[in-house]
């Protein structure tokens, strides 16, 4: 891609341990409290982090109708897809899988921009697509004959991808040129309302405050705020292409992470899943030569679980 070049170990390790790292977190996040209040205390906090950062640097805020906009897609790609992948764990779903189907999301967006938006989706890129599709169902598959049953928790992780997907999509038509650090505070305040009206009604209690604060705190300094700056510095110097490139490695790191710190281990299907899924990010984050992508900083920076 002209004007960038390859991004750098050092700033490369960090953005997929970071992401991958959310995974068994969040498992660990689930164990401890009800997964609708731990996503809506998550994104509070993330909300009040943003602001802060906002007001000392005196970034720019949305209004009127973009306001609006930016509060959608916060809710859409922060609300559904912490609320999705949080709640899908709580019911049983590996942290390693969760992390399998929620690294589809650049090939589910490349469909979505498809149908919805009329973007050209190229040959190899439909090839990234199918692969995808047939990650996802193997390691999906794996989990139903595992469980005897399908685990309402495959469908609730599905709705956090779909979630992540559409909101990427919608940041992208409306709410371009919106100031991260501002945008920031408030798409996670507005999916913090949203998921935090689910908790109201949702059953359980917080088991070990110790390990739900712990949890939180890594999820929200490291995640949210470290995940989102090294990822940005990531764009600004390989784009957004190599950048989205790095998600094929997360879900391999995050079942080598939960395997000493969840006791998860990998299944066959599992394993074939994040093969595939692999090869099928590789072609579907590969630059249309006739289109270079835009850059979607904002959106994808919800995406550390």
């Amino acid at each position: 891609m002209k004007g960038t070049r390859s991004i750098p170990l050092p700033l490369a390790a960090p953005i997929v341990v970071i992401w991958a790292s959310g995974f068994p977190t969040g498992k660990l996040g689930v164990g401890a409290a009800p997964p609708f209040l731990l996503t809506s205390v998550r994104l509070a906090l993330a909300a009040a982090v943003f602001a802060a950062i906002a007001v000392c640097s005196r970034a720019a805020w949305p209004s009127g109708k973009r306001f609006g906009h930016t509060a959608v897609a916060g809710i859409l790609t922060s609300g559904a897809q912490f609320a999705g992948c949080y709640g899908g764990m709580a019911v049983g779903v590996p942290a390693s899988v969760t992390a399998l189907v929620l690294a589809m999301n650049p090939v589910l967006t490349a469909a979505l921009a498809a149908g919805f938006l009329g973007e050209r989706l190229s040959r190899v890129r439909m090839v990234g697509l199918v692969l995808g599709v047939a990650a996802v169902v193997v390691t999906l598959g794996g989990q139903v004959l595992a469980d005897g049953a399908v685990n309402p928790g495959i469908l609730l992780t599905l709705l956090g991808l779909l979630g992540f997907s559409a909101g990427g999509l919608y940041q992208q038509r409306y709410c371009a040129g919106v100031d991260v650090r501002a945008g920031g505070a408030v798409q996670s305040g507005a999916a913090a309302l949203a998921v935090g009206v689910i908790a109201v009604f949702e059953q359980g209690h917080v088991a070990h405050w110790g390990q739900a604060t712990a949890v939180l705190l890594w999820l929200v300094l490291a995640g949210s705020v470290a995940g989102t700056a090294f990822y940005l510095r990531a764009i600004a110097v390989g784009g957004a292409s190599r950048t989205s490139a790095l998600f094929c490695i997360v879900p391999p790191v995050s079942a080598l992470l939960s395997w000493p710190i969840l006791g998860e281990t990998p299944s066959l299907t599992a394993v074939l899943g994040m093969a595939l899924g692999a090869v099928a990010c590789v072609l579907g984050t590969r630059p249309d030569p006739a289109r270079e992508p835009k850059p979607r900083g904002l959106a994808e920076a919800r995406a550390a679980a």
